[in-house]
C-alpha cells in the first residue's frame, strides 16, 4: 500500500516533464488545428506571440495542479486577460471558445499519444489527469464568458450613451442648419439694402472720391452675395443628392500650388502670410474639381477671419492607400455654442461661426427701404457670410469622397484642419 502513491507520483512527474518539452507541439498543433477550422481562419493571421497570448500560462498552472506545486495565478484571471486580448482583435465569444476548446482537446490528446506509446499511466492517474484538464478548461470558459459578458454591457451602455448624445447633436445641428440659412437670407437682404442705397446715390452730385468709395462698396457686397449664393447653391444641389464625382488622373501638388497662387493678393491686402509645403509632385486618381472646392472653402475661410499671422497649407502622401491635406491658421478659433463648433464636435472636431447677425440683432438695412446716405456711410459693409454652412458643405463633399476629416480648434488660438483623401478613387 505505501508503494502506490509513490509511483503515482512517478507516473504523474514524468508526464508533466513530457507536457512540459512539448510545450511548443502543444501550441503549434493548436494553431494549426484552429487555422483548418472554419470558425477560426481569419483569425490565425497573427504573430505567434500575439496568438498564444495567455495560453502559456493556462498550460503553465496546469503542470503546477497536476505537480501539486504553487499556481502561479488565477485561471479565471488570466482566461479574463486573454479574452479580453481576442475582445479587442475582433473575436466573438463562440470563436474564443471554439478556440480554447481546440487548445485543451490537443492537450488531452497529447496525454492520449503518451498514454498509448509509453503504458505507464494507471486508471487513477488517468482519472486525476482528465479532472484536472475539465477544471481548468471550464474556469477557463467561465473566465472568458464573465469578461466578454462585462465587456458586451459597458459596450452596450457606452454605445446607448453615443447614440443619444448623437441624436442630440443632430438635433442642434439641424436646428443651426435651419439657423444659418435663415441668416444667410437675412445677410442678402441686408447686403442687397446696401447696393440700392449705394446705387441711388450714384445719381447724386458726389465728389469723385466719394464716386469712387460707393464703387468699392457695390464691388465688395456684390462679391459677398455671389459667394453667398454660390454657398446656397452648393447646399442646395448637396441636399438635392445632385452631387457626382469625375474622377480623373492628376497632380494634387500642382492644383494646391495654383490655388495657394490664386489667393496670395487677397492674403497680401490683409497683410498676411500665405505659405504653402509639400512634395513638387503628387498624382493622384481623383475628382479635382471637389478637392479644389474644399480647398478653397477652407483656405479662404481662414483668410476671411484671420486678422494677423497668417495661413499654412501642407500636403502628403501619408500611406499607399491615402493622402493628407492640412490647412492651419493663426485666426480666433470656432466661437464655442455655434453652428460651426457643433459640426466640430461631430467630426472630433469642426465648426465656426455662423453669421454676424445674432439673435435679437437689429435688422440694419431691410430689403424695402434704401437706408441713409449717413447709415452706408457709417456702416459701409454690414455682411459677413455664414462660415457654418460653408463648413457643411465641406463635410458633405468630404463624404462623398470617403475622405476623413478632423479638426483642432480652440478660441483664440487657431485652427487646423485635416483632410485625408484616398489616393486612387477608383
Amino acid at each position: 500500500m505505501a508503494k502506490t502513491p509513490l509511483k503515482t507520483d512517478k507516473q504523474m512527474e514524468d508526464l508533466v516533464n513530457h507536457l512540459t518539452i512539448q510545450r511548443e507541439t502543444i501550441l503549434n498543433k493548436w494553431r494549426t488545428v484552429c487555422a483548418q477550422d472554419l470558425v477560426m481562419v481569419s483569425k490565425t493571421s497573427f504573430s505567434r506571440e500575439k496568438f498564444n497570448d495567455q495560453a502559456p500560462i493556462i498550460l503553465n498552472i496546469l503542470n503546477q495542479r497536476l505537480a501539486k506545486l504553487p499556481q502561479e495565478s488565477d485561471v479565471v484571471s488570466i482566461a479574463q486577460a486573454h479574452g479580453l486580448h481576442r475582445w479587442q482583435r475582433g473575436y466573438s465569444l463562440p470563436e474564443l471558445l471554439v478556440e480554447l476548446e481546440h487548445l485543451f482537446r490537443v492537450v488531452v490528446g497529447l496525454i492520449s499519444d503518451y498514454h498509448q506509446n509509453t503504458k505507464k499511466l494507471s486508471a487513477d492517474v488517468m482519472l486525476e489527469l482528465h479532472a484536472n484538464v475539465l477544471d481548468i478548461s471550464q474556469e477557463a470558459n467561465r473566465g472568458s464568458v464573465l469578461y466578454f459578458d462585462e465587456l458586451r454591457q459597458t459596450n452596450a451602455a457606452e454605445q446607448a450613451s453615443i447614440t443619444v448624445q448623437a441624436l442630440s447633436q443632430l438635433e442642434q445641428l439641424s436646428k443651426s442648419r435651419s439657423k444659418q440659412l435663415r441668416e444667410s437670407t437675412h445677410d442678402l437682404r441686408s447686403s442687397f439694402g446696401v447696393l440700392m442705397g449705394a446705387s441711388q446715390m450714384l445719381k447724386m452730385p458726389d465728389t469723385e472720391k466719394e464716386r469712387v468709395t460707393l464703387f468699392e462698396m457695390l464691388n465688395r457686397n456684390l462679391g459677398l452675395v455671389r459667394d453667398m449664393l454660390l454657398q446656397l447653391s452648393d447646399f442646395s444641389r448637396i441636399e438635392a443628392g445632385q452631387e457626382t464625382l469625375e474622377v480623373k488622373a492628376f497632380d494634387a501638388a500642382e492644383l494646391l500650388n495654383n490655388l495657394i497662387a490664386s489667393a496670395q493678393p487677397l492674403a497680401q491686402s490683409r497683410n498676411l502670410v500665405l505659405q504653402g509645403e509639400g512634395p513638387s509632385e503628387l498624382k493622384v486618381t481623383s475628382d479635382p474639381v471637389k478637392i479644389q472646392r474644399i480647398t478653397q472653402n477652407l483656405m479662404l475661410n481662414a483668410l476671411k477671419y484671420t486678422t494677423k499671422g497668417g495661413i499654412y497649407i501642407s500636403w502628403a502622401q501619408e500611406n499607399e492607400t491615402r493622402w493628407i491635406l492640412s490647412i492651419q491658421d493663426s485666426g480666433p478659433g470656432f466661437s464655442a455654442g455655434s453652428p460651426a463648433s457643433l459640426l466640430a464636435e461631430q467630426l472630433k472636431p469642426l465648426r465656426e461661426p455662423s453669421s454676424s447677425h445674432q439673435t435679437g440683432g437689429k435688422d440694419e438695412y431691410p430689403l424695402d427701404h434704401a437706408p441713409s446716405t449717413e447709415a452706408i456711410k457709417q456702416h459701409p459693409i454690414q455682411m459677413k457670410e455664414s462660415e457654418g454652412l460653408g463648413l457643411f458643405i465641406v463635410k458633405k463633399l468630404c463624404e462623398l469622397m470617403k475622405a476623413s476629416m478632423d479638426i483642432e480648434s480652440e478660441p483664440g488660438r487657431g485652427t487646423l484642419v485635416r483632410v485625408r483623401f484616398l489616393t486612387d478613387q477608383q
